[in-house]
């Protein structure tokens, strides 16, 4: 795995974790707020700052997830970058990480 994301990915908390587990799975896909939320489990009024922090995240001058515009009635959509990474090792790395609590 590439050492940045790495370096990266150590520092994230458990819903970090687990929503970027949930794109990585989807990782050709947009996905809306609410889709998110069902799937991961993390409560929708936490769910921002979650998506900011991952947002904010930038590997290879890249963000890891970019936001792809509003839904009216599903908030924000959002999509893997998945430029930024290499989704694979990515999915196997998060995998172990979300075990470990």
């Amino acid at each position: 795995m590439e050492k940045p994301f790495d370096k990266e990915i150590v520092k994230m908390s458990k819903s970090q974790l687990l929503v970027l587990r949930y794109l990585l799975t989807k990782a050709d896909s947009i996905v809306t707020n609410r889709e998110i939320a069902k799937k991961t489990g993390v409560v929708e009024k936490c769910l921002g700052g979650v998506l900011s922090a991952l947002s904010r995240k930038r590997l290879q001058n890249m963000s890891l997830i970019e936001p792809m515009g509003r839904d009216g009635r599903a908030g924000l959509r959002w999509k893997l970058n998945s430029k930024a990474i290499t989704v694979a090792l990515a999915e196997r790395q998060v995998g172990v990480l979300i075990r470990s609590y």
